[in-house]
């Protein structure tokens, strides 16, 4: 007997229940996810009118996606089930499966087998291809074979799987029949979906319970209510179509106007409600899809299409201009203030106060140095900055003798950045790095380092670290006479977790060695400095028998973390008092950054510049000078001018903070520690915090300001940037002054030559049509692990369109390779046709690299883009000059 065939439904009908039932899911998933948020929304929303606003705006904008997600979902559908065999298929084999439900449910279980079978199978020989490539594509540094093997390996397993799969579910097929006899559910056509999404579930279930530390960290949200949505649009179909069919039997125009208004009426309310700021800050911080959602509208309401819109706080301050949007090179003194912040920028630059002062007399002229670095700690877990817990006697005793600096900020929430700002004294993001170390980048020559400052004022310098990020290749020994990170080995990453979760401990052993260092430098009657940084209270967070325990949960072991760390550096400060040299050291003792526990939904650190991840202790011990604690704000880059000032050298231009010794002697006053972040996917931040605020600018994805007062609000849980009573205005102000003069490169205004040079030999080098180099010199000999500096002179026949940037490549014998990629010391978007610039860069030559004449190239990109380049007198390879080189001597 043929098998029945069902009528096919009209295509509008069938398109009609896919946007009805992708809005009502769409509508009840983004509801649920602001409501999910009703708390932690109070940050931004305060009042039950703003948060019923969040909860309106995540409740239609998800509605208006999910109406589109429908639309689009179900015409994919109709077109794989009505225009290709796949539905026929399909279509077969439903009825196929009804005709042998009907007659024999044992012999209806052939696709739920299959499903079962198939997903173990196909897991599991993934699982095994995964164990299989790593140790072989750990180490391989080309991107192309990376790629290719793991495609081989993924396509080989699948081909293994697949056969397997059939194999074994034909046997469950078996198994599985007699069962389905008894209980016909195992034989429905939604069995084998079922099944797979309860495999699914289950492998989520198991893999968060096993990796709960790490998961917990992931932004998790946005999968979790696309999965709601999911389920919700299943629950959805059936009430959907029944209310197409009802619509089915209006007139068309009046069913067409329905559709037709059902978008419109939803991005009003979308645009309604998120006419708020911080409803639409609320929404991207707190929510799954909000801030995606969000980004998409205002992509859509972008009028000059430069990526920013003035609709949904997308910051646009002109959107009829599109050299004009928050994400704009800022052109100084032209009375245009292209990034939508502080007004037209300026390139005349006041000198940076260092505020050196005379060291008052008091202090011993001949003074050690002791600064001790921890990782992971925040200021407001230690009982100088009035913890409950008693987390850090040995540090409460010494801040009892010394200066607390109340508004104690890191420049950044992580290692990498706030390690170089401590040592160089330079904000994070204007630190001269090194980029051609593998990972993340290391310190240049070029910059100068504490020990560095100091070695000439008569210090003995040493340094004793225990992480790999210490690794000498990245530089931070510059400086340092004796440099130990030996104790590396002794905090182990976590297979598969990434460089934000380690094992093990080394507090005991750096002091141990520290004091070592002490014991042969005093035995030597040498003036000594001596850096320690102490790694355990980072995650993960390890018990200390014999040692205070808080409890089991995360803080609790932070905090049992901090107390064993402060114990060995009680143990330090012990061996000083016993030697008699305890009154003749500075001490300073601060944390990179913070930690999150919760707070602002943040755990950990590294992607946030609030509080939790950014305030430090502070405490600067002088011997001489009376203990006070101190209200003036400071930050990292203000240690090395310290300690400078103290020891008797001299401010340089360099030095990017101010010296506290002023503070130290009892002369407070307010000022504002600016911040600096910046990662991966196009994320800006910066900050700035006086006594009294803590203020905000997220640059991009989404542009917004947050303000917080920081006297009164600790844990900034109330965000006054939009209140309308001017909350922190100064700060903000001072924020954005900063901000402009930060777009503003050092050496832009000086790059500007007045008149074409002389050149003996130009080049005439066009790199595309409005970049053309002249001349390019380089050191012309250099030791392995020196700088070369490049002279480069260029003329502007153009302006370069917004997003090109000068590739350099240096290469050398046997395959070796230095980038020198760069931005122009001028930006490209301030070059004028006839004008010529000549700036310098520096590349660091590797510490391995081989003898022998490196050649330098130079070339135009935009992403993956090159430029075509045209040069009379030069070689031309891969769209590149060879402009110039150098040689690498023993």
């Amino acid at each position: 007997m043929a098998a029945r065939r069902d009528p096919l439904r009209p295509i509008t009908e069938v398109l009609g229940a896919g946007v009805w039932t992708g809005t009502i899911a769409g509508l009840a998933a983004g509801a649920i996810d602001a409501l999910w948020s009703w708390g932690p929304a109070a940050q931004f929303t305060p009042g039950f009118g703003g948060r019923l606003r969040f909860v309106l705006f995540g409740a239609t904008s998800h509605a208006l996606a999910g109406a589109l997600a429908g639309l689009v979902v179900t015409a994919v559908v109709l077109v794989l089930s009505r225009a290709t065999r796949l539905g026929d298929l399909a279509r077969f084999g439903l009825a196929d499966h009804r005709a042998r439900r009907a007659s024999d449910p044992g012999s209806a279980v052939a696709g739920l087998a299959l499903v079962l079978a198939g997903l173990a199978v196909i897991a599991l020989a993934l699982v095994v291809a995964y164990k299989l490539a790593v140790p072989f594509l750990a180490t391989r540094k080309e991107p192309r074979l990376v790629v290719i093997v793991a495609m081989a390996t993924a396509l080989g397993a699948l081909a293994a799987a697949i056969p397997l799969a059939f194999v074994l579910g034909r046997a469950l097929e078996a198994a599985l029949a007699p069962l389905a006899r008894r209980w016909p559910p195992l034989a429905s056509p939604l069995a084998p979906a079922i099944a797979a999404a309860a495999l699914v579930g289950l492998a989520v279930v198991a893999w968060l319970a096993s990796s709960w530390e790490t998961a917990r960290a992931l932004p998790l949200r946005a999968p979790v209510v696309g999965v709601l949505g999911a389920a919700l649009a299943i629950a959805a179909a059936r009430p959907a179509l029944a209310l197409t069919v009802l619509l089915e039997r209006w007139p068309r125009w009046r069913r067409r106007g329905v559709y037709a208004a059902l978008p419109v009426i939803l991005l009003l309310l979308v645009l309604a409600a998120g006419g708020s700021a911080p409803v639409v800050k609320a929404s991207s911080a707190y929510t799954g899809l909000g801030g995606p959602i969000a980004r998409t509208v205002r992509r859509a309401f972008d009028w000059d299409r430069d990526g920013y819109s003035s609709v949904l706080g997308g910051g646009d301050c002109d959107d009829g201009d599109r050299t004009v949007h928050p994400g704009a090179p800022e052109l100084p003194d032209d009375g245009i203030d292209q990034n939508c912040v502080g007004g037209d920028a300026t390139t005349k630059r006041s000198l940076d106060d260092v505020a050196f002062v005379a060291v008052p007399p008091a202090v011993p002229k001949d003074f050690r140095i002791l600064l001790i670095t921890i990782d992971t700690t925040r200021a407001d877990h230690l009982g100088m900055y009035g913890y409950a817990r008693p987390t850090s006697p040995k540090l409460d005793a010494l801040a009892k003798d010394g200066t607390v600096f109340e508004h104690g900020w890191a420049h950044a929430p992580s290692t990498r950045y706030s390690m170089p700002a401590i040592l160089t004294g330079r904000l994070p993001l204007d630190v001269y790095y090194d980029t051609s170390v593998d990972g993340w980048p290391g310190l240049a020559a070029k910059a100068t380092t504490i020990a560095e400052a100091l070695a000439p004022l008569g210090f003995a310098t040493g340094a004793i670290t225990n992480y790999s990020y210490f690794d000498r290749s990245r530089h931070f020994d510059q400086g340092f006479a004796e440099y130990d990170n030996a104790n590396a080995v002794r905090h182990t990453g976590v297979a598969g977790e990434g460089p934000a979760h380690t094992r093990g401990s080394s507090s005991e052993q750096q002091t141990d060695k520290a004091i070592a260092f002490v014991d042969k430098h005093e035995a030597a009657q040498q003036r000594w400095f001596l850096w320690v940084h102490y790694y355990d209270p980072h995650f993960e967070y390890e018990p200390h028998p014999g040692f205070p325990s808080f409890g089991t949960d995360r803080m609790a072991m932070y905090d049992g973390e901090l107390v064993f760390t402060d114990h060995h550096i009680g143990r330090l400060l012990d061996d000083l008092k016993a030697r008699g040299v305890y009154d003749k050291t500075v001490v300073v003792v601060t944390g990179d950054h913070g930690e999150g526990f919760g707070e602002h939904g943040v755990d950990f650190h590294g992607y946030h510049l609030y509080s939790p991840q950014t305030k430090v202790p502070l405490i600067v011990r002088v011997p001489g000078l009376p203990a006070r604690r101190s209200t003036t704000p400071a930050g990292h880059v203000d240690i090395l001018p310290t300690l400078v000032n103290l020891a008797g050298g001299k401010p340089t231009t360099e030095m990017m903070g101010r010296s506290l010794v002023d503070a130290l002697a009892g002369a407070d006053r307010d000022r504002v520690v600016f911040q600096q972040l910046s990662y991966e996917g196009n994320h800006e931040m910066r900050a700035g915090a006086s006594r009294d605020c803590h203020v905000i600018y997220n640059v991009s994805p989404d542009t917004s300001w947050e303000a917080y007062r920081v006297d009164r609000d600790p844990l900034e849980t109330a965000d006054l940037a939009d209140d309308g009573d001017g909350a922190c205005r100064d700060t903000r102000s001072a924020v954005e002054r900063w901000y402009d003069l930060e777009q503003v490169p050092r050496g832009a205004a000086e790059a500007l030559l007045p008149a074409r040079p002389a050149i003996a030999s130009p080049l005439d080098a066009d790199l595309g049509p409005a970049v053309r180099l002249l001349a390019a010199e380089a050191t012309p000999t250099v030791k392995p692990g020196e700088t070369v500096t490049l002279t480069w002179t260029f003329e502007a026949t153009g302006t370069p369109e917004p997003g090109w940037k000068l590739f350099v490549h240096v290469d050398g014998p046997n395959r070796a390779f230095v980038n020198g990629d760069h931005a122009p010391a001028r930006p490209f978007e301030w070059w004028r046709p006839g004008q010529f610039i000549r700036y310098q860069t520096q590349v660091t030559v590797p510490r391995t690299a081989p003898r022998g004449t490196y050649k330098v190239r130079i070339g135009l990109f935009k992403g993956t883009t090159r430029a075509p380049v045209r040069a009379p007198r030069a070689v031309i390879v891969d769209n590149s000059v060879v402009a110039t080189s150098f040689e690498v001597v023993p």
